[in-house]
This record gives structure tokens, sequence and C-alpha cells, in this order.
């Protein structure tokens, strides 16, 4: 069993490896782990929550997962730096499904010499015969799914994104609810208004009235239609990747996970959440109740407002918008939003199916196939009964690089 400097040493050497190197927050956390097994203590994944990925005094294990992802990702690492630069190490981090403290394990192998007879090299030559047939098809396969990754990864609007040292986090947009006598089990009621969809909005809300003081936030989140719908196709393009993700919801977004993340949010403007600052520098200014987006259009020097048109139940008319943007650490930010669920699903259409992102990337490249590194583009979809069946570009431009959103 290692002695204390043998453990903090082997500590020090995985965290400046190239698994950990760029990933701040899965060095704080096994960080802590390695530390509470110093210490000799069984970490809860509550002050986990609390004390290294800086959940409030809400957090609710039962509710967020974010504890249970992180340490899911935190096996991977691990494995990813044992595969490679830890593979000669004499000592083990482990950490045990099911459980939230780390062990130290013999990496160290005997191995045993021994005389076989003929029959066992029959034996031994036939199982080698089969692995390196076995071998092959993993390689091929392998090679395959690295293929089908690459074209992502050298695509001009995914390839950075994908590319990128920086984990990945989708996330869901979460509209806001409230609870109106929350102490009463007869007058319990939970509500929601088109015109509060933060807590700076609801505080303004409660303190307008004497009678609204007992009013709370729903604790758990509620998902619209346009939040889930387009997961599957987004699931799709990660997978084809190759790359892994976790998953949260905008009312949950930290300001540490927005700084050491890439984000994909995909939601309404009505649950942007912390993602509403994104807006302060761009093109596009929205307005909830009624529901309206205004624009400049430089090419005729002038503001253009759009409302949605017609019966979300029915034929309509609905407006979303794509964003690419720089994060507030060099990290990337995809923003895909909508007022209805036609708009969201018709985008996320549009950026997930390799054809029809070819005409994205033209749009964008104004002919000349220099597609920008960051971008906008408006998105007109028609549908019925939230179903999409038509969804076309009315305008696409470039974003500076150096320009702030935060």
């Amino acid at each position: 069993m290692p002695g204390i400097n043998d453990k903090q040493a082997l500590l020090d050497k995985i965290l400046e490896s190239s698994a950990f190197a760029h990933s701040p927050m899965y060095q704080n956390l096994l960080k802590y782990l390695v530390e509470a097994s110093i210490r000799q203590t069984t970490p809860k994944e509550y002050t986990i929550g609390r004390e290294v990925l800086h959940r409030g005094a809400d957090f609710n294990p039962n509710q967020d997962t974010i504890v249970r992802v992180s340490i899911y990702n935190l096996r991977k690492k691990l494995d990813a730096y044992y595969s490679r630069e830890g593979a000669g190490d004499a000592v083990r981090i482990e950490l045990p499904k099911g459980h939230y403290e780390v062990r130290f394990a013999d990496q160290k192998k005997a191995v045993r010499i021994f005389q076989p007879k003929r029959i066992a090299w029959a034996l031994l030559i036939l199982a080698l015969a089969g692995a390196n047939v076995l071998t092959f098809l993993l390689y091929r396969r392998e090679a395959a799914t690295q293929e089908a990754g690459s074209e992502w990864r050298r695509d001009p609007v995914w390839g950075d994104f994908f590319g990128s040292r920086f984990e990945k986090e989708i996330v869901l947009g979460d509209h806001f609810f409230y609870v109106m006598n929350p102490d009463s089990r007869d007058r319990r009621t939970i509500a929601r208004r088109d015109d509060i969809n933060s807590n700076d909005e609801f505080v303004v809300f409660k303190n307008a009235d004497i009678a609204r003081r007992h009013f709370k936030v729903l604790e758990y989140p509620v998902f619209p239609k346009n939040s889930v719908w387009p997961f599957a196709d987004i699931i799709r393009i990660f997978d084809k990747a190759n790359v892994g993700f976790r998953i949260n919801y905008a009312s949950n977004v930290t300001a540490l996970e927005m700084k050491e993340c890439d984000m994909l949010f995909v939601g309404s403007f009505h649950t942007l959440f912390s993602f509403n600052q994104t807006f302060k520098n761009s093109r596009f200014t929205y307005k909830v109740y009624p529901n309206t987006l205004t624009y400049r259009d430089d090419s005729r020097d002038s503001l253009i407002t759009l409302s949605e048109e017609g019966d979300p139940l029915y034929s309509h008319v609905d407006y979303g918008v794509a964003r690419k943007i720089p994060g507030p650490n060099r990290n990337i930010y995809f923003i895909f939003t909508s007022f209805h669920e036609t708009g969201t699903t018709g985008i996320l259409q549009q950026f997930t199916d390799p054809d029809l992102l070819k005409k994205i990337e033209e749009v964008l490249g104004s002919g000349t196939g220099d597609v920008p590194e960051y971008f906008e583009i408006l998105f007109k979809a028609r549908g019925y009964n939230c179903t999409v069946y038509n969804t076309e570009i009315l305008f696409a431009g470039g974003i500076d690089p150096a320009s702030v959103f935060w």
C-alpha cells in the first residue's frame, strides 16, 4: 500500500498528464477524492456537488445528476491516462462503480513461466489465429468509426467544436415555474407566466404584491417539447463524431461550467436563463409575450421585426436563430433557439443532416467556401401542430471572433 507521499506524487503526475491538464473541474474532483482517501473519509454525493461542483445550498442529488455524470467521466479520464502515459505506473488509482471513494491498486501482474505440451501449443496457435481474426474485424470496425468521426471533426461548422480540448455539455432549456401556497396541500398550485423566465423577473413579480410573498420557485425542471424533441438528432451526431457529453438543464448551469465546457443549448427563447446574456452583442433581439424577433438588415439599412404567425396547434410560422459564438474562456457555444417546437426542430434537422448542412455552409461561405468561425443564422420554419415541413434561411452572417458576449 503506497504511503501518503507516494499517493500525492501519483496524483500530481496524473493532474499534469494530457488527459487532465486542460480539465480544471476534473483535476479538482480527482484531487478532492484522493485527499479524502488520505484523510480516510468517505465523500458524500451532496458534499461533492456543493464543495467541488459549486452547486447551491438547494442542491438535490435525487434531481440533479451532475455528480454521478462527473464521476462517470472521471473514470473515463483515468482509463485514458492508464492506457497511455500511466501504462507503466506501478500503482493505479481506481474509482469503483457505485462508490465515491478512490482506491490504490497494484498494477503489476506476475508472469507465470511454464513448458506446454504439444497439444497446448496447438491450442495456443488456434487461439492466436482466432484472436488475429477478431482483432482484424475489430480494427476494421474501429477504423470505420474513426473515419466517420473524423468527417465531423473536419466539418467547417462542427469541426473545432468536436475537436476542442473542453468537455462537452448539452443544455436543455427548461421553463420557469413557480409554486403558489407551497405549504398548503389543498391550495398548492404550480404556475407559469410567459413574462417570467428568470429568477430576477420572478423576484420583481413576487415583490409587486404582498400576497405573493410566500411564492417559491419550483424545485424541479419542466422541459418544453422544443428542448427535448431535437435531442435525438443531437445525440446522433455526437455518436458519429465519437465524442462524449453530459446533459444539464439551463436553470441549473453554473458560471464555472460556462467557462470550462463547450456548450450546446437547445430550447425556446423563454428558456435561455444565463444564455440570455449572449444576446447582448447580437444582431438579434427578442421579446416574449408577444413573441417577436428583431434584427438589422444592413443591406436595406433597416430594422426588421418578425412576429409569429398562426396557431402552433395548426398551420403556423415560427422563427428561430442558430448561433455559434466564442465562450468566456475561448470555448465554443452553439445556441439553437426559437419560439415554438417547429423552429428548433427544423434548425437541428438542418445542422445534423450532412446534405442540409452543406447548404448552410454554402450560404455562410457566400460562394467562397470560407465558412466563418462564428456566425448567426435566422431561420423561418413552417409547420402544422408542432411538426415542421419547411425550413428556410432568411439571414446569415459571420461574427467577429474578438466579439465579447460576457
